[in-house]
């Protein structure tokens, strides 16, 4: 088949059809996850149709391939999951979107500095174990956020002072720096309360949040993986007993691009991916969390964030395919950094739902991560609505000490905090220039991890809405971190 050009018409449509057809492209396309063999690809229609989504490998554009036809309906809020399984490692692959038959091209926002259609590709990961000299793992960056708030009129805003959501365009900024993946960390949406209790309202915000123009080109050109906070979940703070979590469960996995939620005797949205050598753990803090304000003190009912049967499944885990516990380059599953995911703050013991405020589960995760000496533990955490870095030391019986490292990076678009009753968070490591230790401004994350398997480094990047380096080296050339915002894998070994 041959490759069809489509001229570009302007205006401030999401998407320019062609062909007839009744339904069209309403949110989406989102890349979801990616993998050697297949990847999925969202789609959310304006009325029942009837999706396909056809692919081709850059390098041979001429050989076309299609998914399964897919039929939307109000039932699933017209979302289509398509299965692109025609793919190899390594690969970067074109598409394009036809909806009863028609294409729907997507468009870039109006008045972004790029204009008419979005670039429709998707790259699968490299297979380079048993095949690179060394088991030498390929450099990738990963982008992560948490807390988009998007501002909706006619009853849904706080009535009083500005609107809570702004600098849309800080999701065209993480487009422009073009990480191989992007992982929500929770917060991806406001549900209010006109949502949360019912399906109809919470379709709403979900298809609201992603019909935001400033995200289309992100969605569809990379991963995006997601976990969740209490604001995706229900209402502020809420945990098990939030009596309608059952349908804001399904709406996240409906407008989610994992691949997978809990296990079928563990019930949840949390799940596992890899990329290259690094294993990502995306961790479930609402469906088995108590609330806050329960005691602390009867051990028949102590309180819980994650519940035991997670953090079990999420040592198995991790010790079955931390590669810091065998020898790197002779295991089959060699892992250097384990990035764990989670809404909440960890480390920090001034956030009202940092993890150390679940006193006996916290001991209990943190003794279990330095018996099974996992080393490369990374957790990375949203909901403050300020950025910072956090670093601590469990030592094993022995005395030697175990480091684990806390990134927080918040908010996206929801309003933005000093930190100011945080300012003494005695684990805070200071990656900024100048007299500021934190981020008190919208900002993303990325990590690029770079560098030979033994000796390789994560580097830390904090960008501002506009994309701009917050923790630039001033002595450096423009893009240099500062010195410690670079992680060796040394750094967080576990101790022998």
């Amino acid at each position: 088949m041959k490759r069809f050009l489509f001229p570009i018409l302007f205006g401030i449509a999401t998407t320019v059809a062609f062909g007839e057809g009744n339904a069209k492209l309403l949110t989406g396309p989102m890349i979801g996850y990616s993998t050697m063999a297949e990847t999925m690809i969202w789609v959310q229609t304006d009325a029942p149709g009837e999706v396909i989504v056809e692919y081709w490998n850059t390098e041979d554009p001429e050989t076309i391939f299609q998914t399964d036809p897919i039929s939307t309906e109000k039932k699933t809020a017209f979302v289509a999951k398509c299965i692109v399984d025609q793919v190899t490692a390594g690969t970067t692959y074109g598409y394009r979107v036809r909806i009863d038959g028609k294409l729907n091209v997507p468009l870039f926002r109006e008045g972004y500095q790029e204009t008419g259609a979005i670039p429709l590709t998707f790259a699968t990961p490299k297979n380079w174990r048993f095949r690179e000299t060394g088991h030498q793992p390929f450099n990738f960056s990963v982008a992560l956020g948490s807390c988009a708030y998007i501002n909706e009129e006619g009853g849904y805003d706080r009535l009083n002072g500005k609107p809570y959501g702004g600098d849309y365009q800080i999701f065209e900024s993480i487009y422009e720096k073009k990480p191989e993946l992007f992982v929500w960390l929770g917060d991806n949406i406001y549900l209010r309360e006109p949502d949360w209790t019912s399906k109809t309202g919470i379709y709403h915000r979900w298809t609201h949040t992603r019909s935001t123009p400033e995200m289309r080109a992100m969605l569809a050109t990379m991963p995006n993986y997601s976990t969740w906070d209490d604001h995706d979940y229900g209402p502020n703070n809420s945990g098990w007993d939030f009596w309608n979590k059952e349908a804001t469960t399904d709406a996240f996995n409906l407008f989610s691009g994992n691949a997978s939620a809990g296990l079928p005797e563990l019930p949840g949205i949390f799940t596992f991916f890899n990329w290259g050598d690094v294993n990502f753990y995306l961790l479930d803090n609402r469906t088995y969390r108590t609330y806050d304000g329960m005691s602390d003190n009867d051990p028949d009912h102590a309180r819980s964030l994650l519940g035991k049967k997670q953090i079990d499944w999420l040592i198995n885990t991790l010790k079955y395919r931390a590669g810091q516990t065998r020898n790197l380059s002779s295991s089959s599953y060699p892992s250097t950094f384990n990035v764990i995911c989670i809404g909440n703050q960890v480390f920090s013991p001034y956030s009202s739902d940092s993890y150390t405020n679940y006193t006996e589960e916290f001991e209990y995760l943190m003794d279990r991560i330095v018996a099974e000496k996992i080393g490369g533990v990374v957790f990375v955490s949203g909901d403050v609505h300020f950025g910072e870095v956090s670093q601590r030391a469990f030592n094993n019986p022995n005395g030697d000490p175990h480091p684990i490292l806390d990134i927080t990076t918040s908010p996206l678009t929801s309003g933005s905090w000093s930190g100011s009753d945080a300012k003494d968070n005695p684990y805070r490591v200071d990656i900024f220039p100048g007299e500021a230790d934190r981020v008190a401004q919208r900002n993303f994350v990325t990590l690029s991890f770079e560098g030979s398997l033994k000796k390789r480094t994560m580097i830390i990047r904090y960008f501002d809405s506009n994309g701009v380096l917050l923790n630039q080296d001033p002595n450096g050339q423009p893009g240099e971190v500062t010195e410690g915002s670079r992680i060796s894998i040394q750094s967080l070994a576990a101790p022998k």
